[in-house]
């Protein structure tokens, strides 16, 4: 992602590079946020607030709504870290759920980071676990242009 942009990488499929559009760019810009917690506040423009339970354990979960698009789901922990996000992803059958629970919350810099993501939708699941997290790490702008595939 670029900041306009986004595409996904899907190396041993028939079309290895997808540009992410619409609603899937939508949600990936969306996944980013989590990671900068200072834009959600200012990204919707009306709040829902509830107290379901997940596992047996009780959150709240906060409901981020803007006109015209799906609304998503934010679930906090009782001790305040992000345990779950669930989006929707517009498709032509209906909305398609995208579930990410967060865990493995390690200080980073001062900042609580989640070492653990396990994303579920409709058909499939992946598990990412960073080995590490390096916070203001110089990262050269050719690394945010659209990858070539072979």
């Amino acid at each position: 992602m670029n900041g306009r942009s986004a595409w996904k990488y899907q190396p041993d499929t028939p079309i290895p590079l997808v540009e992410l559009t619409g609603w899937s760019l939508e949600g990936f810009r969306i996944e980013t946020m989590v990671l900068f917690p200072a834009a959600i506040p200012k990204a919707f423009s009306q709040w829902q607030v509830g107290y379901p339970d997940i596992d047996g354990r009780p959150v709240e979960v906060v409901r981020g709504i803007n006109a015209g698009q799906s609304p998503v789901n934010f679930y906090f922990d009782e001790s305040g870290p992000l345990v779950r996000l669930v989006r929707w992803t517009e498709t032509g059958a209906g909305p398609v759920p995208v579930q990410i629970d967060y865990s493995d919350y390690r200080e980073v810099a001062a900042v609580k980071m989640p070492f653990s993501s396990i994303i579920t939708w409709t058909n499939g699941q992946s598990t990412i676990r960073p080995r590490d997290v390096k916070p203001n790490v110089s990262i050269d702008d050719a690394r945010f242009s659209i990858p070539q595939t072979r």
